[in-house]
């Protein structure tokens, strides 16, 4: 668990603050990605039937490293779900390589 301090919390307002004088666009990862949704929800679709949910997510000690994840359950045997995630992978970059790092795949086990 990342403890917030006075110092660190100024840190971080002082590299927004830079973001945005230098023009930084401080929006959602999954801004610029609405082009591309419905193609990566259809793969995922194909892929892993079932329930589906995409949600913007940062990580705590480094909050400029944002992305979306998508989270699909799995009925499939340990080795299918696998298979299917490394195909969705497959899949994912082949529609763009500016996709690389900005998309998260979380498989629940159903």
């Amino acid at each position: 668990m990342t403890v917030l301090t006075l110092e660190s919390l100024a840190q971080r307002v002082d590299v927004l603050e830079q973001r945005l004088a230098a023009g930084v666009r401080l929006g959602p990862p999954s801004s610029g990605l609405s082009d591309l949704m419905s193609d990566v929800r259809r793969i995922t679709e194909e892929l892993f039937p079932g329930p589906f949910s995409c949600n913007d997510e940062f990580d705590p000690e480094y909050p400029d490293d944002t992305y979306v994840v998508i989270s699909v359950e799995s009925t499939e045997d340990v080795r299918e779900a696998v298979r299917r995630q490394c195909e969705w992978h497959k899949r994912i970059r082949a529609l763009s390589p500016d996709l690389f790092g900005r998309l998260r795949l979380s498989i629940t086990p159903h």
